[in-house]
């Protein structure tokens, strides 16, 4: 069945960043060298996942590799739910250069690989289906892959419940401009950047990180309507 297929493709990467983060403890590495296991981890997958593609489309464009014109408003929204932590948060500017070099590459290869597994790769092996198979299968195991690799036990009740929605939101959001504009490079970079910038924010209380959960659930439910309503106004999707 193809959705256990790809929730083995999931689970496999996650098996990957796992053990690389394991080592990381055995070895008990400073935060840096952390970074530099994951950087491993992701590039390993990163190989595979090309390898994969091109075995399947020498061209990849079926995969989205393809550079299309893109709705400007679109950029509006992908701004928005950057900056949000940056601006609630702060930046820690404590953080050394070789530390953000590492950071900076380490995020290019997660954005890389993750999209081109559960956007490029998903939807290549879905598009007999309908939209809203990608969009939430896609979504759901992007969310929840995230949900349980990052849930931190103490955090109170409300704070864990938001985590999850702002996961399963991101991953939506994200499914849905893959769908609608079928360019990877896209999606590729709005992680990037979304995780760039939430890597260099400052630890901050619980009401100021509560708020960042809020306001980016809020954007991704306002992004999504407008998504959709411009799905639906050029025929494309309806969902």
């Amino acid at each position: 069945m193809i959705y256990v297929k790809l929730l083995g493709f999931g689970l496999g990467l996650t098996i990957i960043i796992s053990v690389f983060s394991a080592l990381g403890v055995i070895f008990q590495v400073d935060d840096n060298g952390m970074i530099i296991f994951q950087i491993f981890a992701f590039l390993i997958a990163a190989v595979i996942l090309t390898l994969y593609m091109k075995k399947k489309d020498p061209t990849l464009k079926q995969f989205g590799f393809e550079i299309k014109r893109v709705n400007k408003t679109f950029f509006i929204f992908i701004g928005l739910i950057v900056m949000i932590q940056p601006l609630v948060l702060g930046i820690d500017f404590s953080l050394s250069f070789s530390t953000l070099f590492l950071i900076l590459f380490q995020m290019i290869l997660v954005g890389y690989t993750e999209e081109t597994l559960f956007r490029g790769v998903f939807l290549y092996h879905l598009q007999n289906k309908s939209p809203k198979s990608f969009l939430l299968f896609s979504s759901i195991v992007f969310g929840l892959l995230h949900v349980a690799s990052g849930l931190n036990p103490s955090e109170s009740f409300i704070f864990v419940i938001l985590q999850i929605v702002n996961a399963l939101l991101f991953g939506l959001v994200i499914a849905f401009l893959f769908y609608y504009t079928r360019t990877i490079y896209l999606v590729i970079a709005f992680h990037t950047l979304f995780n760039i910038f939430a890597s260099i924010v400052r630890e901050s209380s619980f009401e100021k990180s509560l708020l960042a959960v809020i306001l980016l659930v809020v954007t991704y439910i306002i992004a999504l309507i407008y998504f959709n309503y411009s799905s639906k106004r050029a025929s494309k999707i309806v969902v």
